[in-house]
């Protein structure tokens, strides 16, 4: 008999980011069939909530489990699982009390306390598979933008690439932007002209081929603000990098990061540059592997 995942939708692609994540660990623990279904907008929720009715899932299996990641895909996990039934797992901590559902993956940055039913994560989960056979002497830049957690500083960035990629001349570098990266940033760098240097434009690169670099690069910067970024290059296996941007104030990212920093995941761009050596994660960082295997310890996923 089939083992049916509902994943819920909001379409945001960081929310998708964590929910793919999960159901293709519990993918690689047995086989199932998994249904995305987008989230409906909160009056047709309210209606299926008092109807006990789900229509989005008409024609679909009725599910094992639902999955949602997102503030907009809690109300209809709770009206999936009463109209159909099926254990519910929130990812991220929920707008609504933690009890309305059966399970939560919870970062330890937002400081829930320990619970039978909830399994705490360094991070959030993602999609990225850990690779053993990382591509020798490639390299690879992410940057971000503005936020409003940091000041971005274009300037500043392009000092610390500049350094990286001229005291590192036998690494093939790649760079990547992303939306939020200002315009500027990105072109001063192709000013530079440096001779063994890709640009993967944001306008004219998928998610799939983002995905695929950080994979398989050896060595890969990001921009402290960039923090899912951060998790995926360190699930890759990669030596990871932090670019320094200043940060407007302390909050729970910026701790998260610092966590890292004090645990000796990753490298700050001050420590290399005295150093010039990227550090490995101590251990093999799969968030979505060992959340996974601890769901079917405790018989979610029977």
């Amino acid at each position: 008999m089939a083992f049916n995942i509902w994943r819920i939708t909001d379409g945001k692609a960081g929310h998708d980011s964590q929910s793919i994540g999960l159901c293709n660990a519990i993918e690689s623990l047995q086989p199932c069939k998994r249904f995305d279904i987008p989230a409906d907008n909160f009056l047709a929720n309210g209606k299926n909530l008092v109807l006990k009715q789900f229509p989005r899932s008409k024609d679909l299996s009725s599910p094992d489990i639902i999955i949602g990641a997102g503030h907009g895909t809690h109300f209809p996990m709770l009206c999936a699982k009463r109209a159909r039934g099926g254990k519910t797992i929130v990812l991220m901590k929920p707008s609504l009390p933690l009890s309305f559902f059966d399970f939560a993956i919870i970062p330890k940055h937002d400081s829930t306390a320990s619970q039978e039913n909830i399994i705490i994560t360094s991070g959030a989960l993602n999609p990225m598979q850990f690779n053993n056979n990382k591509l020798a002497n490639t390299g690879l830049i992410l940057l971000g933008g503005p936020s409003k957690h940091f000041r971005w500083d274009s300037d500043a960035i392009l000092n610390q690439i500049s350094h990286i990629v001229t005291h590192n001349t036998d690494i093939h570098w790649t760079v990547a932007d992303s939306p939020r990266t200002p315009s500027n940033t990105l072109n001063n760098i192709v000013e530079l002209a440096f001779d063994d240097i890709e640009i993967l434009n944001v306008a004219e690169t998928d998610s799939e081929t983002l995905q695929k670099y950080i994979y398989t690069s050896e060595y890969i910067w990001v921009t402290m603000d960039s923090v899912s970024m951060i998790y995926e290059s360190l699930s890759s296996g990669a030596a990871v990098g932090l670019l320094e941007v200043k940060q407007k104030n302390q909050n729970r990212i910026s701790s998260a990061i610092k966590a890292l920093i004090d645990e000796k995941q990753l490298t700050t761009f001050e420590i290399w540059n005295n150093t010039h050596e990227l550090i490995y994660a101590s251990f093999k960082f799969n968030e979505a592997e060992r959340c996974a295997s601890l769901l079917l310890e405790r018989g979610l996923l029977a």
